[in-house]
């Protein structure tokens, strides 16, 4: 591990413009995190090294903060021919742990451990951002690094660090072909995260940024806008990851806890504050949250918590409804069922399986199916190979049953996919061919929403030969949409709730927001 690695070309120059040469580098090789650290003695080793010897990874596999972290990786740097810093992480990792390397897989990587292998990864190779391994079957070596980053950017929503190293990576991706997102995305960063906020050096936010803004003429160009004013006070409940429907209210589930909204007089009812809330049902008449440490009911004037976990350190309760029509809660791979006459969960069935899985979904046929992380699909004991004949997708996030019994992925890589039972194969949808989101049917109207993840809503009327695009870019992020009963149209932004109501031939919109 001290076998010393030629630097290469170096690229971490003074940039006099924001002339073609002068972008010229890329992302990765010029946002310099590393000098705003040249104290600490772990960076002075790892500029002089370039290698993740034994003393730079003690380092990185000790308990420093992820800015720390940060930038030593930055200082250890990248080669025009490549290098193999994150086999060599992953190797420490699996001797650190007592396992063998070839037994690693993506369970034994906690979020911290993800974001340090994958912007190693990114960095070790940042022409391709390519993975451990192109052709090996398991989950963590065919990971790539975008794909670790964002698990551990979701595991940690509040270290900018690590939401900022994953934009940068990101940008890297885009770099050959989208010139304003490479800016847009670090710069959606720090709108997110106030300085006070920040766990990385205000110099090397400093530094990095003065060489992404070179590409901000490229979004005035484009007409993309770019929100840097002032934050809420409550960003956190601006924050969606799921929207659901309850006693003619809209229910949101955010990064800062639940609130409750009138949509008639755009008011919020109540709030509660809770830690990441990704997971909302209504189930008997009652509402159900699964948040990041709890597991709550409110039934339209009080509040209980089920089950507690302050320990959490990711995912939270994710609440399922179950083939049977049953409340199900899964929970670190545990399935839990709820005794309505004991007012409590307890362990679920045999038969229904356990609570392992990215995702899980009952199917009113008897059908149960889970996602394994970035390696496959299940339908009961039959699995679904990534990227085969029978599922094409490379990344499924989530499943979504119809109105009329239709199975959907969600796949965050290439869109959407429709399940043909008959040829038991996924069929990729057209309309929208990468950052799959969410998806939802109106049976009523016989329409089909599809969200990007950043770019907006695709809407298609049945017999339209072409979906109706629109575009919602400054909500940031979308990670969910309901159709209410009366027909609307919510989409869960990363700054606001946005509701959408046709009017005529276009669509009208009207925004949720927490200001006070």
């Amino acid at each position: 591990m001290g076998q010393k690695l030629a630097l290469g070309i170096v690229m971490n120059t003074v940039l006099l413009g924001s002339t073609p040469a002068a972008r010229a580098d890329s992302p990765l090789t010029s946002t310099n995190l590393a000098d705003a650290y040249a104290d600490l003695p772990a960076v002075q080793l790892a500029r002089q090294t370039k290698v993740a010897d034994a003393e730079v990874l003690l380092f990185l596999l000790g308990d420093a903060p992820t800015d720390q972290k940060a930038a030593v990786i930055n200082a250890l740097g990248w080669n025009v021919k490549g290098q193999r810093n994150g086999y060599r992480f992953l190797a420490g990792l699996a001797g650190q742990r007592g396992l063998k390397l070839q037994d690693m897989g993506l369970q034994d990587l906690q979020p911290e451990d993800q974001f340090i292998l994958g912007y190693l990864l990114a960095m070790d190779d940042y022409n391709q951002l390519s993975p451990l391994s192109q052709t090996a079957q398991e989950d963590l070596w065919r990971a790539t690094p975008l794909q670790l980053l964002s698990q551990a950017a979701y595991a940690l929503p509040e270290d900018f660090t690590v939401n900022f190293v994953r934009a940068i990576v990101q940008s890297q991706g885009e770099f050959s072909h989208a010139w304003c997102s490479v800016y847009l995305g670090p710069q959606r960063i720090l709108t997110q995260f106030p300085e006070p906020k920040r766990n990385l050096r205000s110099q090397a936010v400093a530094t990095a940024m003065d060489y992404l803004k070179l590409y901000e003429a490229d979004c005035q160009k484009s007409g993309v806008g770019v929100q840097t004013g002032q934050q809420s006070p409550q960003p956190e409940l601006n924050q969606i990851y799921k929207i659901a429907e309850f006693q003619n209210h809209i229910v949101t589930a955010t990064q800062g806890g639940i609130v409750i909204w009138d949509p008639q007089t755009r008011k919020a009812l109540t709030t509660r504050k809770e830690q990441i809330c990704t997971s909302l049902i209504v189930w008997s008449q009652s509402l159900w949250v699964g948040c990041q440490h709890r597991l709550l009911r409110f039934d339209g004037q009080t509040w209980k918590t089920y089950r507690h976990d302050p320990q959490a350190a990711e995912g939270g309760f994710k609440l399922i409804a179950g083939p049977q029509g049953q409340l199900l809660a899964s929970h670190r791979g545990q399935l839990w069922q709820f005794d309505g006459k004991g007012d409590r969960f307890t362990p679920a069935t045999s038969n229904l399986g356990t609570g392992q899985g990215y995702d899980l979904l009952y199917r009113r046929n008897g059908e149960r199916w889970r996602i394994d992380f970035l390696s496959a699909l299940w339908r009961n004991q039959q699995q679904f190979p990534l990227q085969s004949q029978r599922y094409p997708g490379a990344d499924p996030r989530a499943f979504y049953e119809d109105p009329s019994g239709q199975l959907w992925v969600v796949d965050f890589a290439n869109g959407f996919y429709r399940y043909d039972d008959t040829a038991q194969k996924f069929i990729p949808v057209k309309d929208v061919t990468s950052k799959g989101s969410a998806i939802a049917v109106d049976r009523r109207h016989q329409r089909t929403y599809l969200l990007h993840y950043t770019a907006g809503l695709y809407v298609r009327d049945k017999g339209q030969a072409q979906p109706t695009f629109i575009n919602l870019s400054e909500l940031l992020y979308m990670r969910d949409l309901l159709v209410d009963r009366k027909g609307n149209v919510w989409v869960a932004g990363w700054n606001q709730l946005l509701r959408l109501r046709k009017q005529s031939n276009t669509w009208e919109k009207i925004s949720f927001q927490l200001s006070h």
